[in-house]
């Protein structure tokens, strides 16, 4: 991939030039304070305040080295394609371990918080080291070992943990992928009887580089227009609850009203039919008892049948609208 030409780096190595300097400052100025100054507080200015601040200077040099990573705006060229579900997580997982790192991690607060553990416990330790005395080589070189070490994992942890706050300014180049209930249960389309699953995605491709413009979970009725679709709705009340939304846009006239079915499910169907203008709406769902003892599960092979029940249903309709 020729990254080159759609990632600028330039400000991000006058950041990290300007981070390391900073680094050598205070690992410096801790062997001469601890060397050749005398102060009753001496073990706590170097041992801890020093560390602490070294590392909120750090927290923000790590922010500030992601947003200096520099995109390239340029015209991409685009292209469609439907892919399976699969295809589509390696086409993220390429894309994440190509450019992962320039995106934001929120969801990484347990690898922060043992960073901060650690850094913490690093620098009390330290401090009760100093205050007991021991010495290893000699109190010259281990004053250079020891806060070499405190510094250097105490800068890095808390520049790594600022780099994986944001991301870079390119709202048009990284899409986040597509996750959650609703995807999960749209994936177990895949297969079913009767229905088209998928994903309907835009590809953008410049300089050698490709990424996922946009991405769109679709799901149609095999041999049917694509007017005809399925949509899965995932509604959350203490579990998920998924159901399915099929349309068939100008279908047959249908009155509202609501149907139960017996598939050969743990719970009866609900069918309830509606009309939006044109469009003929029929609502696939389950019938849990509102009243339970036990968390209410939907299995994937309910589900998929749910799915089936419904694609006859939608061709029915279909082919109901064309008779006319």
């Amino acid at each position: 991939m020729s990254e080159g030409k759609i990632i600028d780096y330039s400000r991000q190595v006058n950041v990290n030039r300007a981070y390391a300097i900073i680094v050598l400052i205070f690992v410096i100025s801790g062997i001469l304070l601890f060397n050749y100054y005398v102060h009753p507080l001496l073990y706590i200015i170097v041992d801890l305040i020093l560390p602490g601040i070294l590392f909120i200077i750090s927290l923000i040099m790590g922010f500030g080295s992601k947003k200096a990573i520099d995109y390239i705006q340029g015209e991409w060229e685009k292209r469609k394609a439907w892919v399976s579900f699969s295809e589509y997580e390696e086409l993220v997982d390429n894309y994440e371990d190509a450019y992962g790192d320039l995106f934001a991690h929120p969801g990484d607060s347990m690898i922060c918080c043992c960073f901060l553990i650690f850094t913490v416990s690093t620098a009390l330790l330290t401090f009760v080291f100093h205050n007991s005395g021991i010495t290893l080589i000699s109190p010259f070189i281990d004053s250079i070992l020891i806060l070499v070490f405190l510094y250097v994992i105490n800068s890095v942890s808390a520049f790594v943990i600022g780099f994986r706050i944001p991301t870079i300014d390119s709202d048009e180049f990284f899409k986040p992928p597509i996750t959650g209930d609703t995807y999960e249960f749209a994936s177990q389309l895949e297969g079913v009887t009767g229905i088209r699953a998928g994903m309907s995605v835009i590809l953008g491709v410049r300089g050698g580089t490709q990424t996922i413009l946009e991405a769109e979970v679709k799901s149609y009725i095999q041999g049917l227009p694509e007017t005809v679709q399925v949509r899965v709705q995932v509604s959350h009340s203490g579990f998920a609850y998924p159901y399915l939304v099929g349309t068939v846009y100008k279908g047959f006239h249908v009155e509202t009203t609501t149907e139960s079915h017996r598939i050969n499910t743990k719970y009866p169907v609900i069918l309830e039919y509606s009309m939006d203008d044109e469009v003929a709406v029929i609502v696939a769902r389950f019938d849990i008892p509102k009243k339970s003892s036990a968390v209410p599960n939907i299995t994937t092979k309910d589900f998929r049948k749910l799915a089936a029940f419904i694609a006859i249903k939608l061709k029915d309709n279909y082919d109901a609208s064309v008779q006319e």
